[in-house]
């Protein structure tokens, strides 16, 4: 369901090679240097931040996810609520519990549980129109239905991001292709 699942196969040496080849590629535009609107550059610097994490280089995937939640926040068209950024906090929140840092971990993930899709948490006041609208199938959590919808929104990710990493892959490793 992840990603960055399919650099499980790889040796340690083969994934260091290729963290070599991202910082090669990426040297041109610094991470401090990113704005908001450089798409092509934070999708690299989200895949790098995969071969951090699989390589157990987890400050650097920090300081990266924390930036890429910045300018995804920042984004007019993103924001923080929009599902990209809420999937860099759940990254960080892993790479902070990896790195035993349980405090902050866990205030991001008491901010994920409150979110509630729409931008507002729970906390928030919903209006007296606004309740008198609740549909009777509201009143009943189906956990087996939200799983199936988690595993749906997963899938639809990673289908995304595979695509990303495959247009990305093409236009900058094309070349390889005709190694083999």
């Amino acid at each position: 369901d992840d990603p960055y699942d399919s650099l499980i196969g790889l040796d340690h040496k083969t994934r260091a090679e290729i963290i070599l080849v991202a910082e090669e590629t990426m040297k041109d535009r610094p991470l401090e240097l990113l704005e908001w609107h450089h798409e092509k550059f934070i999708n690299d610097y989200f895949a790098e931040t995969g071969l951090f994490l699989k390589h157990n280089l987890l400050v650097w995937a920090e300081v990266i996810l924390r930036h890429l939640i910045k300018l995804r926040s920042e984004s007019p068209a993103i924001g923080p609520y929009n599902h990209e950024t809420l999937y860099l906090q759940r990254y960080l929140m892993q790479t902070l519990q990896k790195q035993e840092k349980y405090t902050e971990a866990n205030e991001i993930f008491h901010m994920l549980a409150r979110y509630d899709g729409t931008g507002n948490d729970d906390n928030t006041t919903a209006s007296y129109w606004g309740c008198l609208s609740i549909e009777p199938d509201s009143l009943f959590y189906d956990h087996s239905r939200a799983k199936q919808e988690e595993k749906t929104t997963i899938k639809k990710e990673v289908r995304e991001s595979k695509q990303a990493w495959r247009r990305i892959r093409q236009d900058r490793f094309g070349f390889l292709d005709g190694c083999l």
